[in-house]
């Protein structure tokens, strides 16, 4: 099982979502940027090491929304969703193709990684 931590980061309205490059596995697909919790890392500090990679942004976690597990066939992954809040820092996009800030009602119009589109149905249409 590979456990994956998630930011859900959302500011004026709107929430942040990446994605893919086309080199990458699932290319094209948007998700929420983060990544593999590494061995003795808190799902926290994974966050928080994640989107400094990734992003070039600090972000302070939040609370944790949602756990999402999901078989590939292959393999499977258990996804930790976080609230989360950018603190500092220009986003630069190290490892992504692309990134948007959408409305949450929008976000079904995305194509998602597989094992976050019951999250982001979810996401879509909470207050």
């Amino acid at each position: 099982m590979v456990k994956v931590v998630a930011a859900v980061i959302e500011q004026d309205g709107r929430i942040l979502i990446c994605r893919r490059r086309n080199k990458d596995g699932s290319a094209g697909k948007w998700e929420f940027s983060g990544g593999k919790q590494e061995l003795g890392e808190t799902e926290q500090e994974c966050l928080v090491r994640e989107l400094r990679e990734e992003l070039c942004l600090v972000v302070r976690p939040g609370e944790k929304i949602e756990t999402v597990r999901h078989d590939y066939g292959g393999f499977s992954v258990e996804v930790a969703f976080y609230r989360a809040e950018a603190l500092c820092g220009e986003m630069k996009l190290m490892v992504h193709a692309d990134a948007v800030w959408t409305q949450k009602k929008e976000l079904c119009s995305y194509d998602f990684l597989e094992a976050d589109i019951g999250f982001v149905r979810w996401l879509a249409e909470s207050k």
